[in-house]
């Protein structure tokens, strides 16, 4: 990894998924890849929160629908 790559925000915790992120984005020319990568590595507190409460909701089943046929209607 060169002096460059490190500048631009590609740092040593970055996973090899992440690495190939950012060329797949720097090869599409994306401007700020590395700035892209950063982004989508950090934590999203609402939607952990939004998980942990479904998490712990409870799931009440509804009552299976009944089928009334009336047999006196002539057809």
């Amino acid at each position: 990894m060169n002096v460059l790559l490190i500048r631009k925000g590609v740092g040593k915790d970055w996973t090899a998924a992440d690495y190939d992120s950012y060329i797949v984005l720097a090869e599409l020319g994306v401007p700020y890849p590395a700035a892209r990568v950063c982004r989508a590595r950090r934590g999203r507190p609402l939607r952990r929160a939004v998980r942990s409460v479904l998490r712990t909701a409870t799931v009440t089943p509804l009552p299976a629908p009944t089928v009334a046929i009336d047999r006196g209607v002539a057809g």
